[in-house]
């Protein structure tokens, strides 16, 4: 009789009865809150004697991990879902079994544990509203002896152990004579290389929550160094990220598919913020914490302050309890926000201790943006407010503390990190302005003049070299966006070689010989 033996090890699952034959996954519910409630509430499923084998979740994308295990360990007859899904990884599952997977004929190369690198074809198991991507060392016709997945999760109160309890009463194993264990199927990483850059120092401004997530990802994928954490896992990391989003609530449904998101997954997210409640065996939720957890509604309290005709600047809330938190395990990764009113908008500027760049980050911004409707709407409905006019929702500002990227979710977001890498070239607005060139061929220098976007000349510069012009411009901070740094650096080579050559010198549409 085969007892249970890692393929990959993992602190989210829990070793029950070693000879047991089956598994219990729980999601995104917390393990030791089901750990906790089956102590006491049915201690016999956590014997030594009991059938069940292993009980684990797939908090954090462990989807990988639990393929392997359940590959090296045919035992394991039947595994039993329940608890909570907000990844869509439940029908992930189900499909892998049921041999529902498209070979995109991509190829990603991996380091393995002894240093080989492999070529690998990257996987995708379909969903309804979302996908998963897998390496192709693990695939469903590797399973001999595939275990039986029963899903519990969508049943009210699927965590409850009487279920289960009656269940295993009845339970018979499955009996294979020449049962085996197949060989371990090892898990490697992608390879990363990380070029050089300021570890706090990238600051990004994007017209949407996408556009800002694009560049996000590859910032994090280029730049972000690997860092070992203190649980031994890998990560690219950078420190202090701050995302600016002009238009937080523009996007389109097609915008999502192409990243594998859904508008039914975002409004859901965005409810479950503003609920006070706290689910059972979750440690804390954003909700709670800005709901009732401190005493009094924090969201209400903040649109009843921004509905007076004040230039208030107390509109802040912190989620972070700094005498439970700072010894937990299970500790808000949102810790504070900030509604600033400024005319007739309300900007919100939200910090993140830590962050999950491929999974969380998009999510969390447009929850953030459901926040913000609804502080202005509750605001423009105050029976204290004073204000003349509506307020509506401005801009967002993320700052990431700490904001990491799993090299082997690198994976998933392959297709858009190579669609933001080879974008079309578009020179934005630059907010510091716009700058228009002339000659003047008799004192032999290169006029520039700076404009705002109302129109109005605002700054004007003069020399004789592009040198000299690039560092008075510099200077003076007079551009903000590389793009346009560049786009001037040329018209500047441009001007100097007609001055040189006494040519005529027309912005944007001069041809040199």
């Amino acid at each position: 009789m085969l007892d249970f033996q890692w393929a990959v090890e993992s602190n989210k699952v829990k070793i029950v009865n070693p000879f047991g034959t089956v598994a219990v996954c729980c999601l995104w519910t917390p393990l030791t809150y089901l750990e906790k409630l089956w102590q006491d509430r049915a201690p016999s499923l956590l014997a030594p004697n009991s059938h069940l084998g292993a009980l684990g979740g797939l908090y954090g994308g462990g989807l990988k991990i639990m393929l392997r295990n359940l590959h090296h360990n045919p035992q394991i007859d039947t595994v039993i879902l329940l608890g909570k899904d907000f990844s869509g990884v439940v029908e992930h599952l189900v499909n892998f079994f049921q041999g529902q997977i498209i070979k995109t004929g991509q190829k990603q190369y991996y380091v393995f544990e002894d240093g080989r690198q492999v070529e690998l074809e990257k996987l995708i198991i379909p969903g309804a509203e979302t996908s998963h991507s897998l390496d192709e060392l693990i695939q469903p016709d590797m399973f001999k002896w595939p275990p039986k997945i029963l899903d519990w999760s969508k049943e009210p109160d699927n965590s409850n152990p009487q279920k289960l309890t009656d269940f295993l009463a009845n339970y018979k194993p499955r009996q294979t004579k020449d049962l085996e264990r197949p060989e371990r199927v090892p898990l490697p990483r992608p390879v990363t290389t990380t070029f050089p850059s300021e570890l706090a120092g990238h600051v990004i401004v994007s017209d949407t929550i996408l556009e800002g997530w694009d560049e996000l990802l590859f910032r994090l994928a280029r730049f972000g160094p690997l860092i070992q954490l203190r649980n031994g896992k890998i990560r690219n990391e950078l420190l202090n990220i701050k995302v600016v989003i002009r238009n937080p609530g523009q996007y389109t449904s097609e915008d999502l598919a192409k990243r594998n998101l859904t508008e039914s997954r975002i409004k859901a997210y965005q409810a479950d913020l503003l609920k006070s409640g706290l689910d059972d065996g979750a440690g804390y939720s954003y909700g709670h914490r800005l709901g009732s957890y401190f005493g009094r509604d924090l969201l209400k309290a903040v649109a009843e302050d921004l509905a007076i005709n004040l230039d208030s600047r107390h509109s802040y809330l912190t989620l972070w309890d700094n005498n439970k938190d700072l010894s937990s395990h299970d500790s808000p990764c949102l810790v504070s926000l900030f509604f600033r009113k400024i005319q007739n908008q309300v900007h919100l500027t939200a910090t993140f201790r830590s962050h999950n760049g491929a999974r969380a980050w998009p999510i969390n911004c447009f929850g953030l943006w459901g926040i913000l409707v609804n502080v202005c709407q509750n605001a423009n409905q105050s029976p204290q407010k004073t204000e003349t006019f509506e307020l509506s929702p401005g801009q967002l500002t993320v700052f990431s503390q700490s904001i990491s990227l799993d090299p082997s979710e690198l994976t998933a977001v392959a297709d858009q990190l190579k669609d933001y890498q080879h974008r079309p070239h578009i020179l934005r607005k630059d907010p510091h302005g716009y700058f228009k060139l002339a000659l003047d061929p008799a004192q032999k220098k290169i006029l520039v003049w700076q404009f705002n976007h109302d129109d109005d000349l605002i700054a004007i510069y003069q020399g004789q070299t592009p040198t000299e012009l690039a560092r008075e411009l510099q200077r003076n901070l007079a551009i903000s966006d590389l793009g346009h740094a560049l786009y001037l650096g040329g018209q500047l080579e441009r001007a100097y070689y007609c001055l040189e050559k006494g040519l005529e010198y027309v912005q944007d549409r001069t041809k040199l010989p």
